[in-house]
């Protein structure tokens, strides 16, 4: 048995019930289980407060009949279902533990060999998980790190839909007018967003004068010095231009269209970084995380976010683990697929912030600077490019632990001094 499960099984109280909840849109199904695994109960409930004090009667019922001490609940992070009743289960005083649903599949799968797959097979199987300690110790965020948890997925949604409508502008601007990636590599500056409004189709463009073409685009244009220069380019290209001639007025509307949700977007993602910069200021993590020269604002409060509130952690390997950038052994026979792969098995945002971070620092500060040659140049085992930015991750992450575990400021020759 590992340290790490020897250390879960002994924090449970002996005689302790387990009961593996499948989380589900309207019925949740809980199947109890003893210390043997043997089953106790099963039964469903809805997310209502009927629902759930009808769970809290039927645990005690079954606890009271088996004169046990306590109950461990344990869920999936299914959606944000795991949520609403964890954030119950705290009111009323009731441990809980969350699953890694790959985790129940293949132990479900590995029990049951034709493969068979139901909400009561999947609920014992996670209170079977629970019972031999393979659960994670996951709690919901409360107050400002909360809040600054939601900021950040807004943050990242929004970010992802004005990715999302800058390609269509693209894509649909391409049909109209292909020759145009030649004039803007950019679809989304001030001019030419203007002449894509309503200017945007080239066989519209060959009917029209240049003084005339500049004037409509001038009309849209809502920036300080329109580039002439560029406008002259395009309307020379449209004369020859091979873009469509038919379903030209709908292409035209659908990128107005996409134009306006654009601005819309970006509006609404300058409100969200404004209330999210002040959530992470008003935590008193902030500015310790920003005396690392070279951390952005918005990196450190993505990373903050992520961590949660760092009193959860007693070690900063935890927090490596967190974003699955701990070295793992992949080794079978005589095949090893990499010498130090990374798990990945943490969180993808944690590690990507990380990743940008690292390639920043590398620029900008001399600690990380010197350590990254260092790690490439090494006699004994040196790392490639990408493995020496994995570490110097790791690295950051048990700095930013230590400032925040000891409330003090970056000081980048300390590595050198000590």
């Amino acid at each position: 048995m590992s340290r790490t499960l020897a250390k879960k099984l002994a924090k449970i109280e002996p005689g302790t019930l387990y009961v593996g909840v499948d989380l589900a849109l309207d019925r949740n199904v809980a199947v109890v289980l003893d210390e043997g695994a043997k089953q106790l109960a099963r039964f469903a409930f809805p997310h209502s407060r009927d629902g759930y004090d009808y769970f809290y009667r039927r645990l005690e019922a079954v606890r009271a009949r088996q004169q046990a001490p306590a109950v461990l609940v344990g869920m999936e992070p299914t959606n944000y279902f795991w949520k609403l009743l964890a954030a119950d289960l705290e009111v009323h005083g009731i441990e809980y533990r969350l699953v890694n649903p790959y985790t129940v599949k293949k132990n479900r799968e590995g029990g049951q060999l034709d493969r068979s797959k139901d909400d009561q097979r999947d609920a014992f199987t996670i209170g079977d998980l629970l019972r031999t300690g393979k659960f994670t110790e996951t709690r919901l965020l409360h107050g400002r790190y909360a809040e600054l948890r939601q900021y950040v997925t807004l943050y990242e949604r929004l970010r992802h839909d004005v990715r999302r409508q800058k390609t269509l502008i693209r894509n649909t601007a391409g049909q109209l007018f292909p020759e145009l990636s030649s004039v803007y590599k950019d679809f989304t500056g001030g001019t030419a967003l203007a002449m894509l409004r309503r200017h945007a189709a080239a066989v519209s463009i060959q009917a029209l004068s240049q003084e005339a073409f500049f004037a409509g685009v001038r009309a849209d244009f809502q920036g300080k010095r329109l580039q002439v220069a560029k406008l002259r380019r395009a309307h020379a290209l449209a004369v020859t231009s091979v873009g469509l001639k038919d379903g030209t007025q709908a292409l035209q509307l659908a990128l107005r269209l996409h134009i306006e949700a654009l601005e819309t977007l970006e509006c609404q993602l300058e409100q969200v970084c404004t209330a999210l910069i002040d959530t992470f200021l008003a935590l008193p993590e902030a500015p310790y995380l920003l005396s690392v020269h070279g951390l952005g604002l918005i990196s450190a409060a993505i990373i903050l976010a992520e961590i949660g509130d760092p009193s959860h952690y007693s070690r900063g390997c935890q927090l490596v683990k967190l974003a699955g950038t701990q070295p793992v052994t992949n080794i079978s026979g005589r095949k090893t697929r990499s010498r130090t792969p990374m798990s990945h098995k943490g969180r993808p945002r944690l590690r990507t912030v990380l990743f940008f971070a690292v390639m920043r620092l590398v620029q900008v500060d001399d600690a990380f600077a010197r350590q990254y040659q260092q790690l490439q140049t090494r006699e004994k085992n040196p790392l490639v490019k990408m493995q020496a930015l994995g570490a110097l991750m790791n690295k950051l992450l048990r700095i930013l632990w230590a400032l925040m575990r000891d409330r003090t400021f970056y000081n980048p020759d300390f590595q050198a001094t000590a």
